[in-house]
């Protein structure tokens, strides 16, 4: 009697649960478990043990899940339970799955997957009313050609902006940001809109080049514009409230930026991390840049994909937490 009381309750707690990106850590161990055990029988032949592999045709890579709760028109799963490829999942079933698959890493390994989203996954959103697309290349090279669906920031706009922050019109919309493939301006935008308090954001892994390769179908006809309230100038909430650094040495981080990035996109976190360690990187702390802060946010961008934030870099200097 106790026994099936017990499971009854824990019915009626698990229909309470909510589909947020912080899901896996409200579960127990027994209960990620159990999340692991479904997915292994039932996810995993298609969407592959990472929750990326798009080998079979039609399947969404999970890895950019978190990025899409954003949405608040989400409704991927429904409800407390839901029914997915001819099975149902009762309530205690369906918390154990979605808070195991927000565990998952992707195909590269990251901590925060969602942050870098891959050609197939924007393949098979760009065309949703929820996203919006934004190539950072200059006006010519989006003219010519350019991921369907996408509307043209060039950098001599983006120059005009001090601090880019998004329109509250737009607050709710899932926003997608890629450049020729070095990640560079994708990063600096990405960081100002995460700044600026805009969560949904990514970055499109490899870039323009790495879609091309890949044969995605690409346009050059212009079928989307920026609204003029997309991005406006804010305060720099990063670094106006730093203390004066402090006249002591700092650990310098020889950072080539180069080298982590592939034609594939960013490397692995596996390979990221050794390049890191490598140059000097021990974990949070103040470094110096030795080759200077242009890259500053990529690296920032990078090190919050394995876990980091970047409390502020300026002066050649970058707060990590």
């Amino acid at each position: 009697m106790l026994v099936a009381a017990l499971i009854f309750l824990s019915a009626l707690l698990a229909q309470d649960w909510a589909l947020t990106p912080d899901l896996p850590s409200q579960l127990t161990e027994k209960e990620l478990s159990q999340g692991k055990e479904l997915y292994s029988a039932n996810c995993q032949r298609c969407h592959g043990a990472d929750g990326d592999d798009a080998s079979q045709e039609g399947i969404t890579p999970l890895g950019g899940l978190s990025l899409r709760l954003g949405d608040p028109r989400n409704r991927n799963f429904g409800g407390p339970s839901f029914r997915a490829r001819g099975r149902i999942y009762s309530p205690v079933e369906a918390k154990a799955l979605m808070g195991y698959i927000l565990t998952l890493r992707g195909e590269k390994g990251f901590s925060r997957p969602e942050a870098l989203v891959s050609p197939c996954l924007l393949s098979r959103k760009q065309t949703r009313r929820t996203y919006l697309v934004i190539d950072l290349r200059p006006e010519a090279d989006f003219r010519a050609a350019h991921v369907g669906g996408a509307a043209n920031l060039p950098p001599k706009a983006l120059a005009k902006l001090a601090h880019p922050a998004m329109g509250r019109d737009l607050s709710n919309r899932i926003v997608i940001l890629y450049d020729e493939g070095s990640g560079l301006q994708a990063s600096k935008v990405w960081r100002a809109l995460v700044q600026s308090g805009h969560r949904t954001v990514a970055v499109l892994d490899g870039g323009f080049e790495r879609w091309v390769a890949e044969d995605r179908d690409i346009t050059s006809a212009v079928s989307a514009t920026l609204p003029s309230v997309l991005l406006i100038d804010s305060p720099d909430t990063a670094n106006a409230a730093q203390p004066p650094a402090e006249r002591v040495p700092l650990p310098e981080l020889d950072y080539d930026w180069q080298k982590t990035v592939t034609d594939n996109g960013l490397r692995p976190a596996s390979e990221l991390t050794g390049y890191l360690r490598s140059i000097g990187f021990k974990g949070a702390g103040r470094y110096r840049l030795r080759r200077g802060s242009k890259a500053a946010d990529l690296l920032a961008f990078e090190l919050h994909l394995l876990g980091y934030a970047v409390l502020s870099s300026r002066n050649q200097e970058i707060v990590i937490r």
